[in-house]
């Protein structure tokens, strides 16, 4: 025999003991006066006493008090990495648009500078008109930079030249160069 129709879904609550307020002042109410009811209540409660977790161990307890604040501190680290993955990506951006602002030009100016056709019969363009790119690349470097345009006139500085520092070459006045 089982508990009454209404009260089969209260008895198995109660059991549990899931059944709050006036809905389980109701049904203590009625079980005290219901064999039927009490018999169903504990059926449940004996179903419900095998698949009961085990009280927890002090190893379990201690895990387990400082769970909250161990997650909360992972997920605020993981978070702080990946704000530092972004800073560093939009760092990266921002040095290559400069990078491609500072090359763009010269880029520029090599593309619509005009290339060779070649054909079977002709030759290659020479050398030195392909070093007259780089040399006019150099000089807008110079003009940008504010130096003084370079020059290569091939001598350079031979080893048996003197280039020790008299103190007689100073006259007093003398100009150091532009300075950056």
């Amino acid at each position: 025999m089982g508990a009454c129709v209404e009260y089969e879904e209260q008895a198995s609550l109660h059991a549990a003991e899931a059944l709050e307020g006036e809905e389980a002042a109701r049904f203590q109410a009625h079980l005290e006066s219901c064999a039927a009811c009490q018999a169903e209540v504990a059926s449940a409660r004996e179903v419900l006493g095998l698949v009961a977790l085990p009280p927890q161990t002090p190893v379990e307890v201690r895990a387990q008090e400082g769970l909250g604040s161990r997650t909360l501190a992972a997920w605020r680290r993981e978070q702080t990495r990946r704000g530092m993955g972004r800073r560093a990506l939009g760092s990266l951006a921002a040095v290559a648009a400069v990078v491609a602002l500072m090359l763009g030009p010269s880029a520029l100016e090599r593309l619509k500078a005009p290339h060779p056709v070649t054909t079977p019969g002709s030759t290659m363009q020479s050398a030195s008109a392909r070093d007259d790119v780089d040399a006019e690349t150099l000089a807008a470097f110079e003009a940008w930079a504010g130096l003084d345009p370079l020059e290569d006139d091939g001598s350079g500085y031979g080893l048996d030249e003197d280039l020790s520092w008299d103190d007689s070459d100073l006259d007093g006045d003398f100009d150091l160069g532009e300075t950056l």
